[in-house]
């Protein structure tokens, strides 16, 4: 009798520990988002589950599947989990200075380890600094982003691939060697959100590329005239661009926006020398150099 009782005893806590572990998700990350800047269900606890994508040592971010509304901040300095680890949490949503957040937890579980990440989504530069917010909490990528301010502070920066400034934030990640002033990059990151502002939080080296992506964008020679100059170039151009000059030691001197058609680029208050210019798009990059006489 008492060996009964034992195994009974025995089988019922093993359900209890099997009820306990197997939390029910009660919400997809799109519903806690619920394609809003706040969410609707603030102050409420949710479960949900999802791959995470990036983490610090005391936050992660989290997203169960690929695209918009499919990311969220975890701000939880009591489980540590890995990049790439499927989990299950049950924590409480919150509006942080506007980023949609959980936090909180009360219930954490590791499912699985080592699995992939979703797909980064390419996104222009400007659409990110003016519509980030269905893209907040997910991995996300710019291509062909000119640095044109290096110098923000704590390794930030900010990039525009012709559409616009964003920043490029050292939460994650310190850039090594710092951002060069008039240099591409292709970066992958999270886009998180503080002191009303999106930003791309890449994770290591390996979420940053220097240079021009071969293939992902046209760059072609532009005619120019006259040249050498005084006081202006002119050229065409076939879509709206942003142009940026460089001097010759690669240094940004300015920028302005252009319009497609025939363009008069007022060069006149520049130093006598060499300078380039790049006239930048959402899909081509049109480059000449010119002499300021």
């Amino acid at each position: 009798m008492l060996n009964s009782v034992r195994f009974f005893f025995t089988i019922a806590c093993i359900f209890a520990a099997t009820l306990t572990s197997a939390q029910d998700v009660t919400h997809t990350i799109a519903q806690v988002q619920g394609e809003l800047f706040s969410s609707p269900l603030l102050e409420q606890v949710v479960t949900v589950e999802g791959v995470v994508t990036a983490a610090t040592d005391y936050s992660y971010f989290l997203q169960d599947g690929s695209g918009p509304w499919n990311g969220v901040y975890i701000y939880d300095n009591t489980n540590l989990p890995a990049v790439g680890d499927h989990v299950i949490l049950t924590g409480e949503v919150l509006e942080y200075y506007d980023l949609t957040e959980i936090s909180n937890i009360t219930y954490f579980e590791t499912v699985s380890s080592g699995n992939d990440l979703p797909a980064a989504i390419n996104l222009t530069t400007g659409f990110i600094a003016e519509s980030g917010e269905a893209y907040e909490g997910c991995r996300v990528k710019v291509t062909n982003a000119v640095c044109s301010n290096p110098d923000l502070g704590f390794g930030d920066g900010y990039f525009d691939d012709g559409s616009g400034d964003c920043m490029i934030d050292d939460m994650l990640y310190t850039p090594d060697p710092a951002w060069m002033l008039g240099e591409y990059y292709s970066v992958t990151g999270v886009l998180t959100y503080t002191y009303e502002e999106y930003k791309i939080e890449p994770s290591s080296a390996a979420d940053v590329s220097i240079g021009m992506a071969v293939g992902s964008i046209d760059v072609s020679a532009m005619n120019i005239y006259p040249n050498p100059t005084v006081d202006a170039i002119n050229f065409r151009l076939n879509s709206n661009a942003k142009a940026y000059v460089y001097d010759t030691n690669g240094r940004l001197v300015f920028t302005q926006d252009v319009v497609s058609g025939d363009v008069n680029l007022d060069v006149s208050g520049l130093r006598h020398g060499t300078y380039r210019v790049d006239c930048v798009s959402e899909t081509s990059i049109m480059r000449a150099s010119f002499v300021k006489q």
